[in-house]
């Protein structure tokens, strides 16, 4: 299940810096696994995932524990969510996902508001 044009803004642990890019979500638990950043995580925290693009294949990825932020601009199934905006905690690397693509379990179904 993906949900289309998501904008991502990240914030940078350091600096205060807002950047925005447009890409899919899609639902993308750990299933009890540790993730690229080397912890396990339960599929009901606010967690994400960012495509290798992001992450690279360090492990643990760069972008490791840094907070973004994430708005809901439609075009997935029935646009359920669209205007809704969430945070979440990077913590993984999805590596099926496309340069400006995440994934993620709870984050992504309070994304589209499913239960």
């Amino acid at each position: 299940m993906f949900l289309k044009s998501v904008l991502v803004g990240a914030f940078l642990a350091v600096q205060a810096i807002a950047v925005t890019h447009n890409g899919d979500a899609t639902f993308y638990p750990q299933l009890g696994q540790a993730g690229s950043c080397g912890e396990v995580h339960s599929d009901g925290e606010m967690i994400i995932a960012l495509s290798p693009f992001w992450q690279g294949n360090a492990s643990p990825g760069p972008y490791c524990g840094r907070k973004i932020q994430i708005t809901n601009t439609g075009g997935g199934q029935s646009n359920n969510g669209v205007g809704r905006v969430i945070v979440a905690t990077v913590k993984d690397t999805c590596p099926g996902c496309g340069e400006n693509d995440l994934g993620g379990p709870r984050s992504f179904c309070v994304l589209v508001e499913e239960k």
